[in-house]
């Protein structure tokens, strides 16, 4: 199954950071925005599938990159206070990213067709 959903990455002073507007929790940090996309997507898939397994019912992806900034940018103005009463330049992002992410998730029944061998009957 192929699904998309946009990730939001952001850059600090010492890493990348990134999360998935439209799935709660779903977050990665690397060194390098390249790390951090590759690091997202593996937890994205992870997370999706074990949604599948567990029978929970998936996350629409609705969040456009239009949508994914209006988003952030209320949690900014949200956290916006909070952030400069705990001021620490190292955590304040110097630069984020919109991107549109495409990943092929296995299904439960995908699985299960891998993991047993076909009956020749």
């Amino acid at each position: 199954m192929k699904l998309k959903y946009v990730v939001v990455c952001e850059r600090t002073a010492n890493s990348w950071g990134a999360y998935v507007p439209d799935v709660l929790g779903c977050i990665s940090v690397s060194d390098t925005y390249e790390e951090t996309l590759k690091y997202i997507k593996e937890a994205l898939i992870g997370h999706i599938e074990l949604m599948l397994q567990d029978g929970d019912p998936l996350p629409e992806p609705t969040a456009s990159i239009d949508d994914a900034i209006r988003s952030h940018l209320e949690l900014l103005s949200e956290d916006f206070g909070e952030i400069l009463q705990d001021f620490d330049e190292t955590s304040l992002a110097v630069a984020v990213r919109f991107e549109p992410v495409e990943i092929e998730v296995r299904t439960p029944e995908s699985s299960r067709e891998t993991r047993e061998p076909a009956q020749v009957g």
